[in-house]
């Protein structure tokens, strides 16, 4: 092992003590010496000249430590423990109703239990006791006698399953999605009705969704389930394209099911009418566009289809057919 410099330091010390000693002994003047004496000072130079060698050695090695490259050892970094790693926060942006935000192969269960319940101190249709649709009150008087009612009921219940897959043809998102509001020929029970089955890979979607020509951004929050009056508001079974899909905008083309609905009025139970039966021979076609600013959306959309009414009885009399073009904004 090669000797420390503190070692050496303390060697060179002892040396300059000796030579201390001797110079002083050596300034003193000449005298009368005993031979006891002369043999003390010749141990002296003896110890004298092996001090000499031995810093000799001790220069020798301050040299050789001097010479030395020196190498600097960085320290080894600290190791910062996994779980208080600080990742970069996510934009905190609100998703739109039944919008695909999942992460990259995953799988997101959702739903809740809802009640609702009230008092209804005039009449309502008994079918549509829980939502405020003008069509449904009374046209004349006590048409739903009696008045002043509780009601109850947890249709709006809703379950859902939302999920995303990469793929080499792009993004596979789904979803699926139901709630316990009957309408149409289960109007007013508890019964399973499908709101979303849609699917979407890369630009391309289909199944049942939200249609372009809707802006679902624009409905409000109300505890109301039916909503504003007067609304575009309906899912609709659709084959779509998504040719641009962009943080500030949106193109989307579209086929949908067609079909149309109206309360047929004071004429809904006339005889001559029961065998007028719609037809639609040709899907809708849509297109929408939306545009994203700080100030918020505006999205453009227009739709194209064809309605016909054919007679089906023995001896038809009447047959019609109409097509039309919507825009809404």
């Amino acid at each position: 092992m090669r000797p420390s410099l503190r070692m050496i330091w303390n060697n060179f010390t002892t040396v300059m003590l000796f030579l201390s000693v001797l110079s002083t002994l050596s300034i003193e003047p000449a005298r009368a010496q005993s031979p006891d004496r002369e043999q003390e000072i010749q141990n002296l130079k003896d110890k004298l000249q092996q001090m000499d060698q031995m810093m000799g050695e001790v220069k020798a090695q301050i040299k050789a430590l001097e010479q030395r490259p020196s190498v600097t050892v960085a320290p080894a970094p600290a190791q910062v423990p996994a779980q208080v790693v600080a990742q970069k926060p996510k934009d905190q942006v609100v998703p739109l109703e039944s919008q695909i935000t999942e992460e990259k192969n995953s799988l997101d269960i959702y739903g809740f239990a809802m009640l609702d319940s009230g008092y209804d101190f005039k009449q309502v249709d008994p079918a549509w006791f829980d939502v405020v649709r003008p069509t449904k009150l009374p046209s004349f008087t006590n048409e739903f006698a009696p008045s002043g009612n509780v009601y109850a009921g947890v249709r709006q219940t809703r379950f859902g399953v939302k999920s995303s897959t990469t793929t080499p043809l792009g993004d596979l998102n789904t979803i699926f999605e139901f709630e316990l509001f009957g309408t149409g020929v289960d109007a007013g029970q508890t019964t399973f009705r499908l709101r979303h089955a849609y699917g979407e890979l890369g630009s391309f979607g289909a199944g049942q969704t939200w249609s372009p020509f809707m802006d679902i951004d624009v409905f409000p929050n109300t505890i109301e389930y039916w909503g504003p009056n007067g609304m575009i508001f309906f899912r609709n079974v659709q084959l779509r394209w998504m040719p641009i899909r962009r943080k500030r905008g949106s193109v989307t083309i579209a086929m949908e099911r067609p079909g149309a609905s109206a309360d047929q009025g004071l004429y809904a139970n006339r005889i001559e009418l029961s065998d007028i039966k719609p037809r639609f021979n040709f899907p809708d076609l849509l297109g929408s566009e939306r545009i994203n600013r700080d100030w918020g959306h505006l999205q453009i959309a227009g739709i194209v289809r064809k309605i016909g009414w054919v007679d089906t009885s023995n001896n038809p009399s009447i047959s019609a057919t109409a097509s039309s073009a919507g825009e809404s904004t």
